[in-house]
C-alpha cells in the first residue's frame, strides 16, 4: 500500500534573490534661499552667486521652476516607496524562513510515512509467507496437519493484528500529511505571487529613480546655474 503523493513544491521565495531596495537620490534639488548681496542679475537656481551662460528669459525660468518643482515632488514619491520595499523585503524573507520550518516538518512527517510503508510492505510478504504455508498445510501428513493448523491459527492471529496497527497508524499519518502538505504548497503559492509582485515593483521604482536621476541632471545642466533677474522670478510667483 504505497501511497501517492502530489510532490510538495519548494518555495521560489526561498530561493528568489530579493533585490536590494531601489536607492533614490537623498537631496531633493529644491531651491536654496537667496544669498544676500546677490546682484540683480546674478542669481541661480543653483545658489551660486555669479552664473554661467545666457540669461533665462522669464518664460524660461518659468519652465524651470516648474521642472524643479516636479523634480522634488518625484523624489518624494521616489522616498516614500523606499521604506515601503524595505518593509515588504523584510517581511517576505521572514515568510520565507517559516516555510523552511514548515518543510522541515514536513519532511519530519513524510519519514514517519517512509517508515509505516516499510511495515506495510514487509506486513505483506508476511502474508505471502503465510498463505503458502496455509496451501502447503492441505497435502501435509495427518499425523503433521494438525500442529501446522495449531501454528498457522496463532500465525493468522499475529497478522491480524498487525494490519490492525498499521491501519490505525495510516489513519493517524496519512491524512494528516496530506493536509499539511496542500497548506503548505497553498502558502508556498502565496509567497511566491508576493515575491513577484515585489520584485516586478521593485524593478520598477528603481528604473524610475535612474530616470529620475538622469533628468535631474538635465536640469542641472540646462537650468541651474543660468543667471536670472529676480524680478522675472517675483513676477511669477504673483502669477505674472
Amino acid at each position: 500500500m504505497t501511497i501517492v503523493r502530489k510532490p510538495i513544491k519548494t518555495a521560489a521565495s526561498l530561493l528568489l534573490a530579493l533585490v536590494a531596495s531601489v536607492a533614490v537620490a537623498q537631496t531633493s534639488p529644491t531651491k536654496p534661499a537667496a544669498k544676500a548681496g546677490a546682484t540683480a542679475g546674478g542669481k541661480t537656481l543653483g545658489g551660486s552667486a555669479v552664473g554661467g551662460g545666457k540669461r533665462m528669459t522669464r518664460d524660461e525660468l518659468r519652465a524651470c521652476l516648474k521642472r524643479l518643482d516636479e523634480l522634488n515632488q518625484g523624489t518624494k514619491v521616489l522616498e516614500a516607496l523606499r521604506p515601503q520595499l524595505d518593509r515588504e523585503r523584510e517581511e517576505l524573507t521572514a515568510a520565507g524562513e517559516a516555510l523552511k520550518t514548515e518543510r522541515a516538518e514536513l519532511d519530519r512527517q513524510l519519514a514517519l510515512l517512509r517508515e509505516w510503508e516499510n511495515k506495510v510492505r514487509a506486513h505483506a510478504a508476511d502474508i505471502a509467507a503465510f498463505n503458502k504455508r496455509n496451501d502447503a498445510a492441505a497435502a501435509a501428513p495427518r499425523n503433521q496437519r494438525d500442529q501446522l493448523i495449531q501454528e498457522l491459527t496463532l500465525e493468522s492471529d499475529r497478522l491480524e493484528k498487525a494490519r490492525a496497527a498499521l491501519g490505525a497508524e495510516e489513519a493517524r499519518l496519512v491524512p494528516a500529511y496530506k493536509a499539511s502538505a496542500a497548506a503548505h504548497n497553498e502558502r508556498v503559492n502565496a509567497s511566491d505571487a508576493k515575491a513577484v509582485d515585489w520584485n516586478s515593483r521593485n524593478a520598477a521604482a528603481a528604473d524610475a529613480s535612474t530616470k529620475q536621476q538622469a533628468t535631474r541632471a538635465l536640469w542641472v545642466d540646462e537650468c541651474a546655474n543660468r543667471p536670472y533677474l529676480e524680478d522675472d522670478e517675483i513676477a511669477i510667483k504673483a502669477g505674472k
